[in-house]
């Protein structure tokens, strides 16, 4: 019995070793770091602090931001589109270039020319009848190419029903342009939606 029970102590005492060598080892090995070369060291706490980061243009892509001129007008589209919501919009809308503002609101530039361009494409595919009034009542056929548009108001194709335009101002300012569109009602002049944004010299820069 005496021998017995002297088994037992020494396989409890050599399992209790056993256990705290183990402790002992992943304790130890939980601190253990391995370098590129195989080398161990001994692991640290590592300590992150919030940085800000300060902005510069510099930082700034419209590749990596997404922010190009189409999705501006985008969203301006989806703006004039919430404004005319339950409206019976069922007469055709013409998008005249885009204007500085200035004191004869008759000034545009590639940008102005390349806004109207956009908002015909965005109120086309957000369900809005749109036409184009630069549309000629024939195809000019020459030797320099075979042409549908013109901006000779006595070429133009006047038999479309217009009943609005969509038009709008540029005003620029050191940060980039304030961008306003609106869509007036052809015979009334009311202003039945509007839209404003705020785009930055990066997107703007490439049309000026």
């Amino acid at each position: 019995m005496l021998k017995i029970t002297k088994l037992m102590g020494i396989a409890f005492l050599s399992t209790a070793l056993s256990a705290c060598s183990m402790l002992e080892l992943s304790q130890s090995t939980e601190r253990l770091c391995a370098n590129d070369d195989g080398t161990f060291y001994t692991c640290q706490d590592m300590v992150l602090q919030n940085i800000m980061i300060k902005s510069h243009p510099s930082l700034f892509s419209t590749d990596l931001h997404f922010n190009r001129l189409s999705e501006y007008t985008e969203q301006m589209a989806a703006d004039l589109q919430r404004d005319v919501r339950g409206m019976q919009v069922d007469e055709l809308i013409v998008v005249a270039s885009f204007v500085h503002l200035d004191s004869s609101l008759q000034n545009t530039d590639s940008l102005g020319i390349q806004l109207a361009e956009s908002f015909i494409n965005d109120l086309q595919q957000i369900g809005l009848p749109v036409a184009d009034h630069k549309l000629m009542g024939v195809l000019d056929v020459n030797d320099k190419g075979d042409f549908a548009f013109s901006r000779d108001m006595g070429q133009f194709y006047n038999n479309v029903n217009i009943g609005y335009v969509l038009t709008g101002t540029m005003l620029r300012n050191s940060r980039g342009l304030v961008v306003n569109a609106r869509i007036i009602n052809f015979k009334t002049n009311a202003v039945v939606a509007s839209s404003s944004k705020f785009l930055p010299n990066i997107v703007i820069n490439n049309f000026l």
